[in-house]
């Protein structure tokens, strides 16, 4: 079985470098584009942790048109949620060929599709191309900023990841492809956990993923703890109006166990933020802010009602992202001021 790893940010080039150094026999494809997948093809994926600084080296390719997708390959998608989309879209209708060379159908009817990213609407946008989606919850604190390079900044687990089929019942089928990825990236230094319920535990995710935007939007010695427990107690009042259930944090820390250790990575800086202040740091013009604080707006709104400080929070954050302003661009008392507005 060969994992396509669609997206070859932290989150992708992480997974596809630990899978490439412990698959032998069938080593992963990673789809990079640019700088970025110019390094990796020259030199091998940096990968740096608190541990080690190595090269790995993996194959990989620009776009689909590169890939001649086989009947075992799994399609892993690591993009942001608002990507997610237009990076599905590309690999829907790509044939997919058995061992005789035959076109037995297409990625969206033959292919599994699992999907590594933050939020909630990525499944229900990949449930309208493809037959077999499989939420992932990741817990993985990892780091991309230049080309060919990525920064995993946990140990001795290299991540934590919960899976299980999204909109169905787990069938044999299901049982038998989770069973081998767990076994193929539990070897591979990526701590797993099946579930019937993997959304319960996204919601989960999407909660301490609220602080996001303002550990991007906010300069690192703004103390933002008591500004993220208003957004995420916003959240969870809206999470009750809709009967929405997610794990709880005593929960999370027993399945994240002691394999999840934030470490130094020696010779980077302090300051390294997730994936919203990566996309100020780079100055990518774009931010998954609106599938996550907007998400809790949307859900808000959905049942006619609001979540005014998640929306405002969503909105400063993709105005920042678009007019290129950098990390720590304001204040504890400017983002306050603008709740006040509301």
């Amino acid at each position: 079985m060969r994992y396509v790893i669609i997206g070859a940010g932290a989150i992708g080039g992480s997974i596809a470098a630990r899978l490439a150094q412990h698959s032998v026999e069938h080593p992963p494809l990673l789809i990079a584009r640019g700088a970025h997948g110019d390094a990796i093809r020259a030199n091998g994926l940096r990968l740096r942790t608190p541990d080690e600084d190595v090269f790995v080296p993996i194959d990989v390719a620009s776009s689909p048109a590169e890939v001649k997708l086989r009947a075992d390959d799994v399609l892993v998608l690591a993009t942001k949620t608002h990507q997610a989309e237009t990076a599905l879209t590309q690999w829907v209708d790509q044939p997919v060929f058995d061992d005789t060379d035959s076109v037995v159908g297409t990625a969206g009817d033959r292919l599994p599709v699992l999907l590594a990213l933050n939020g909630v609407a990525s499944e229900r946008i990949a449930l309208r191309l493809f037959d077999r989606v499989y939420g992932v919850c990741v817990w993985m604190p990892a780091v991309h900023l230049e080309p060919g390079e990525v920064i995993l900044r946990i140990a001795p687990a290299s991540g934590v990841f919960i899976i299980g089929r999204y909109a169905s019942a787990q069938d044999d089928a299901d049982c038998e492809l989770l069973a081998t990825v767990e076994s193929d990236w539990t070897a591979s230094s990526l701590g797993i956990h099946v579930v019937d319920d993997v959304m319960r535990w996204k919601y989960t995710k999407l909660l301490s993923n609220l602080g996001n935007a303002p550990q991007a939007l906010l300069a690192r010695t703004e103390p933002i703890d008591e500004l993220v427990d208003t957004l995420r107690d916003e959240a969870i009042a809206v999470y009750r109006a809709a009967g929405i259930d997610w794990a709880s944090d005593e929960e999370e820390k027993v399945w994240r166990g002691d394999l999840f250790d934030v470490r130094k990575v020696p010779g980077t800086p302090d300051e390294l933020g997730g994936s919203s202040w990566q996309s100020l740091a780079r100055g990518s013009g774009s931010i998954e802010t609106d599938y996550l604080n907007g998400e809790i707006a949307y859900l808000a709104r959905s049942l006619g009602g609001r979540a005014p400080l998640n929306a405002v929070v969503q909105r400063l954050a993709r105005q920042a992202a678009v007019g290129g302003a950098p990390v720590g661009s304001m204040t504890v008392a400017d983002l306050e001021a603008e709740f006040t507005r509301v």
